[in-house]
């Protein structure tokens, strides 16, 4: 009797642990394959006197929650990225008005910038590519946040 308990209990045991690897491995397979996606919003601007939206590195006056000083224009352009199988960042143009040139970008949110343009001054658009951290955000997750340019 004993003999047929332990079976019965390893065999259980047994089921239990296939059933939680196999959906475990599933859900594992669906999420390996599954694509990055990677959405862009159009631009908006805010001109002085509007506030600034973060502080903007390299203008003393543009800081956030202050004022724009005149004469600036900052651009916004939202960005959300869903982390799929593979990363994938979004490179993007951020063009200023017309008659205004870049100074200076950054970031909020999840999302991080950088400029790949080689050279940014006097240019009314500059190439920049939006990343996120890869260590915190998850297969499956999004990363979203807001990509300014500070223009003049």
């Amino acid at each position: 009797m004993s003999s047929s308990v332990v079976s019965r209990r390893t065999a259980v045991a047994a089921v239990v642990t296939v059933a939680t690897l196999a959906s475990a491995v599933g859900a594992f397979a669906a999420a390996a394959g599954s694509a990055t996606t990677i959405a862009v919003a159009p631009r908006v601007l805010s001109a002085a006197p509007a506030r600034s939206p973060v502080d903007f590195p390299g203008v003393a006056q543009a800081r956030a929650g202050a004022p724009l000083p005149a004469g600036y224009v900052a651009v916004a352009r939202d960005v959300r990225i869903s982390r799929g199988a593979e990363v994938a960042y979004a490179a993007l143009r951020m063009t200023c008005p017309s008659g205004k040139t870049w100074r200076t970008g950054a970031a909020a949110g999840d999302i991080a910038v950088s400029v790949l343009d080689r050279a940014v001054s006097e240019k009314r658009s500059v190439l920049v590519m939006a990343s996120f951290d890869t260590r915190l955000t998850a297969l499956g997750e999004t990363a979203a946040g807001t990509v300014y340019a500070l223009c003049r």
